[in-house]
Parts: C-alpha cells; structure tokens; sequence
C-alpha cells in the first residue's frame, strides 16, 4: 500500500507543472510541452537534505546532472560507483525529490538505442515534433522509457513514455530559468515585510531556513521573490498578484551555460588520463569550464576525428560528441584501430575470426560498432562509453 501510496503521489507530483515564456515560446503544436519546463542547476546547489541522502545512499556516486522544474521539485541523475550498489560504474539512478528534498521517486535507467526504441515511442516523436532528433534514450524500472529529443527549433525536451509506448509527460529545458513571466523594464523593489502572509507562509514551509534577501513587483501585479535556503542556494520564486505561487527557478550563474577558456595545462589529472587511455595519442586542443563546474574538452584523436568530450567537476567523463555539431545527435566515425581496447576484445572473444566493418561514437559517449561474423552475419554492438557491451542485433 505504501508503495502504490508513493507512485500515485509522484504521478499527482508530475501533473502539478507550470507554464512558462521569459521570451521562449512553446510550439502551439505540442500541447504536453506547456505542462512542465525544467533547467539545469549545478548539484552544489541542492538543497542538503536531497545531497545528504545522495551521499549516505550511493557512496562514491556522482550526480551528472540535477534539474529544477518549474513546481519546485528535484529531478537528479547519480552514476553509481562500481561495487557493492553496482557491478559496473554506469549504472544511472534517476531520482525524482519534492521541494523539500523528500524522495518520491527511485528507478534505475538503462541505455537504449534509438533503433531499439518502440515504433510507437518514434511514430509519437515523428508526428508531434517533426523533424526532431532523437539524442539518448533509457528504460527505467517498471519498463518505462525516457527519451531526450532536440525539436527541429532547438528546444530540448524530455519525454516520457509508458512501457508499453504510450505517452505520458514532456520537460522543456529553459536556458534561463522557469520563469512564469516576461520581465518589465518597469520591475520595482517591493518591502520584504510587506509580502502577503501567503507568500511568507509558503517560503517558511517549503524552505526552512531561508533567508528572503529581495523582493520585486512586476508590471502585471506578480511578484519575483529572491531567497537564499539553507544549504546556501539562490533561488527566483515567483508568485501571482494574490500570492499564489507560481513556479521557481535558479538566480545567478544558474541562469546561463557560459562557458569560460582555460588553459589545457590547468585540467585535473582525471580529465587527461581519461583522454589518454581511450584516445592515444589524441590532441587536446582547447578546454572550457562551465557555469556548473564542469568541463568541456575539444580533442582531435590520432585519427584526425574531432571530438567534444564533457566532464563533470570532479572529472567524471560525462558524454562525447561531433565537436563540429555538439548540440545535435549525430554520429561520428571512429577509426577500427581508435576503438577503446576493452570493446577489441570482447569482439575477438566473443567472435572469434569477425571482422569490424565500422564504427560510431553517439552523442551520450556510447559506440556502436558493426562487425561481420566469421559465418557471414552482420551484426551492430552497443557498447557504453567505457566500453562495456550493451545489446546486439542483426543488422
């Protein structure tokens, strides 16, 4: 009963979204795309109940990615440490919090090909955002599917699907917030002790301990409310005229993905080992540091093959793509003698006399790789970005 208490309640969690503009509209086409926005925050700025339980829970984890809807709750992606929690070290749990950090969602993702995907998960992408690409794709616990897409005018969203294809729910990504509205050039401060009860009760609830460091009024009557929680994270809620809340968002660096040059000398020795075991002899041509800590690295492997390859702060490779179109899913080539050595060896272990006829590096890191059976059959493995095998099927 417990169980099917928390699952109806992380399904009324997932409905209860906000809409929002700050000067990105949403395709009229696609009626689910209004229902939830989220943004991307760097996981120091979790709230310390939602870090804490990810610590105590996953030792020696890493939390790749932590988003923040626009209702307040917390969606974490934490890549599992091979050993007692996990056999191998891509092992992905994705975590769904409220705003107060309470967990109410728990399922274990694993990597799918797009061609593997289900016709009705690709004919619902087709048809509702033509001319969208497919980036990466998951099952979950219970057989559910998440899927991330770039549509054809450069939004990124999540969808989630049903495990027998149907869809459910859809997240926008926000480059610059889940703002519900357009800011005025007119936005006034407004007295902190003036707030309504309402919007004073709700921050008290659902951040305990925060400080509220401004407020602001807005040329439609709303309010912009800045707060610093306890776990030192600034947040933007926003409320409507009469006080209701509306949706939240990050303030600061949160609100953009610049990236900031730093000299290739200066990356942690993670990042250049990582580099240098799977791309010998490769060329580290220029770096970035990104707004959440983390690093993007541009390579050019012994192959010539340009690559962009991301890092999270502590120097966990993270996803690898086309330097030339990073922000889309295309494949890219990669040289047979370029393959990583583990994925060399499990073909020759597993088929013997094959012959690797070519290889892809997908836009998540992982390879695809095409080889021709000493029997004659054709056949495309999937390994993970560290080489792992994943699935095969015949081609």
């Amino acid at each position: 009963m417990k169980t099917n208490q928390k699952t109806l309640f992380a399904l009324a969690l997932s409905c209860v979204l906000f809409s929002c503009t700050n000067n990105e509209p949403v395709s009229s086409s696609d009626p689910s795309a209004v229902a939830s926005t989220y943004e991307i925050v760097a996981p120091g700025a979790l709230p310390t109940t939602i870090s804490s339980y990810i610590a105590s829970k996953y030792a020696g984890s890493v939390t790749t990615e932590a988003n923040l809807n626009a209702d307040g709750t917390y969606v974490t992606y934490v890549t599992l440490a091979a050993g007692a929690t996990a056999k191998t070290s891509n092992v992905v749990v994705k975590l769904v919090f409220t705003a107060k950090g309470v967990l109410v969602i728990t399922k274990t993702e694993t990597p799918v090909a797009t061609a593997d995907l289900l016709l009705a998960i690709k004919t619902y992408i087709s048809t509702n955002y033509a001319g969208a690409t497919i980036n990466v794709a998951h099952s979950e616990t219970g057989g559910s599917f998440d899927v991330l897409i770039t549509a054809a005018d450069g939004r990124k969203i999540k969808l989630n699907f049903a495990a027998n294809g149907t869809f459910e729910s859809a997240r926008v990504f926000r480059i610059n917030g889940n703002h519900h509205h357009i800011h005025a050039n007119n936005q006034t401060p407004f007295p902190i002790a003036d707030l309504a009860a309402s919007i004073k009760t709700y921050i008290s609830t659902t951040y305990a301990g925060a400080t509220i460091t401004s407020a602001h009024k807005e040329s439609d009557g709303s309010f912009d409310v800045f707060i610093t929680t306890a776990a030192g994270a600034n947040l933007n809620l926003n409320f409507s005229a009469t006080g209701d809340f509306v949706s939240v968002s990050s303030s600061g660096n949160n609100h953009s993905n610049h990236e900031t040059p730093i000299a290739v000398s200066s990356l942690i020795a993670d990042i250049k080992t990582y580099i240098t075991t799977h791309y010998p002899a490769a060329t580290i041509t220029s770096a970035e540091k990104d707004w959440n800590g983390g690093f993007e690295v541009h390579i050019t492997t012994a192959a010539g093959v340009r690559l962009e390859l991301n890092f999270t702060a502590a120097g966990v490779f993270v996803v690898g793509s086309d330097s030339n179109n990073h922000h889309s899913a295309g494949t890219v080539s990669v040289i047979v003698n370029d393959l990583i050595v583990s994925i060399k060896a499990y073909i020759t272990t597993n088929y013997a006399g094959a012959t690797i006829k070519e290889a892809h590096l997908e836009s998540d890191g992982s390879y695809d790789v095409i080889i021709t059976t000493s029997a004659g059959a054709r056949l495309k493995l999937n390994f993970t970005a560290t080489g792992v095998f994943v699935s095969v099927k015949t081609v």
